[in-house]
């Protein structure tokens, strides 16, 4: 990955959340059917941050608890064109290590080539991040 980290200063984000790229390939998450917000839709690794935790150690955290992948929190790139309102940051990394394994909050994983996201049920904004992922890998 050739793009510098970029610290992020502002605390004020609530959740963080990251595309995983394995090749060609992006991670994608479907949510429990038993879930109260988008049960049974795809979505990206992540979630609220607790309290005093950055927005990389919140999703280092979350990708452990979530699928079971071990990533450092400075191997995560920030995506600051779709960041919403300081309040959900949104990153990529390739660097990353395990094979996933789910937790209780979600019921299938898909690794899959971001031309077929259509083909999948997934939250709004998905598609919107994976082209911001894309092009800043360009």
């Amino acid at each position: 990955m050739s793009k510098i980290f970029v610290k992020i200063k502002d605390n004020n984000f609530k959740s963080a959340h990251v595309v995983i790229l394995k090749g060609d390939k992006i991670l994608i998450l479907r949510r429990s059917s038993t879930d109260e917000w988008m049960p049974g839709h795809y979505a990206l690794p992540g979630g609220k941050l607790d309290p005093g935790e950055t927005p990389t150690e919140a999703l280092s955290r979350e990708c452990k608890e979530e699928v079971d992948l071990n990533i450092l929190p400075n191997n995560f790139i920030f995506l600051p064109k779709v960041s919403n309102n300081k309040e959900h940051a949104f990153f990529y990394t390739t660097k990353f290590s395990g094979e996933p394994k789910l937790d209780f909050e979600h019921d299938d994983f898909q690794w899959v080539n971001p031309k077929n996201l259509s083909n999948y049920k997934v939250v709004p904004d998905l598609p919107e991040i994976v082209r911001a992922v894309l092009e800043d890998l360009k």
